[in-house]
């Protein structure tokens, strides 16, 4: 049924999404002939290494500068600063879901080198399954902007690991006891209605 789901929903989102995704492409090449998309790695279920695509945000090789909160201050285009802030900058992944390399609600996909930071009894339980666009977290977990605001390189990096990354594993750990279908489904209508500010 959760297969089911991240299927239908990623290939409807994608379908309507598309007119909307050559725009934002379009803007991109005006803005800037750097490339349209920014390839990097998540930690996907038991560990596996996932190649996933954005659409760029930076001014610079975001691969050489991503933190677990993107591009930061003046490193972001206009557009960029945009598309992060609406979430529209992470559209392409759902072309991970639909190829089953993620879920639309799980664990929150992570950076290699933060899933490096579990504890290990719960790096193992959380990769157990496979990690989601979506999470509790997403929801609950509202200020995390707060606690990065202004911040940069190590401080930024300290921050979230000591402050940002527990309170994610709490929430992850959360999902994996009382995950189920009609779960799923609120995250997702909570989660939308947040990216839309209803």
């Amino acid at each position: 049924m959760k297969r089911f789901i991240d299927i239908s929903f990623s290939l409807l989102a994608l379908v309507l999404l598309a007119p909307l995704s050559l725009i934002v492409l379009l803007l991109l090449r005006l803005e800037s002939p750097a490339p349209l998309l920014r390839q990097s790695h998540r930690v996907g279920r038991h560990g596996r290494m996932v190649k996933v695509w954005e659409f760029r945000t930076a001014i610079a090789d975001a691969d050489a500068m991503e933190t677990v909160a993107g591009c930061q201050g003046e490193e972001l285009t206009r557009l960029g600063a945009v598309l992060r802030r609406t979430g529209i900058a992470q559209w392409p992944l759902l072309i991970n879901v639909l190829r089953g390399d993620f879920s639309l609600v799980g664990p929150r996909v992570e950076l290699p080198r933060y899933v490096g930071c579990y504890p290990g009894d719960i790096r193992k339980r959380v990769l157990s399954i496979k990690p989601g666009l979506f999470d509790l977290a997403t929801i609950h977990f509202n200020e995390e902007a707060q606690l990065l605001a202004n911040l940069n390189g190590e401080d930024l990096e300290q921050a979230y690991v000591e402050k940002v990354l527990p309170r994610r594993l709490d929430y992850a750990q959360t999902y994996l006891e009382q995950g189920n279908v009609w779960l799923d489904f609120r995250i997702l209508l909570l989660a939308t209605k947040k990216m839309l500010h209803l």
